[in-house]
């Protein structure tokens, strides 16, 4: 689970159902899939294709960056990266960078 949802701005609509794959995260470096709905402040992460103990409590999940980028969370949510940006809430930790 991971303490950020639609209250933050994380689109609602990059949930994963049975009919439909949703976005993604990157924990221990690995791609792994959303699971279930985007909640006001939660979101789940189908970590079962990593290795026992490969993901901890208090573990960092990447949702925007390098490995995901915001065209990519947009596609899962069915929008453009511009809705995402603006969208995205004050509790995140960013990270500006020029290059």
């Amino acid at each position: 689970m991971v303490a950020v949802g639609y209250a933050d701005g994380y689109m609602r609509a990059a949930s994963s159902s049975d009919q439909a794959p949703g976005g993604d995260a990157i924990v221990a470096g690995q791609r792994c899939p959303l699971a279930g709905r985007v909640s006001m402040d939660l979101l789940a992460i189908d970590i079962t294709a990593l290795p026992d103990g490969g993901a901890r409590r208090g573990d960092l999940a990447t949702l925007i960056g390098d490995e995901i980028t915001v065209d990519d969370v947009a596609k899962a949510a069915g929008t453009i990266g511009y809705e995402v940006l603006t969208s995205l809430g004050r509790r995140y930790r960013r990270v500006y960078r020029t290059d």
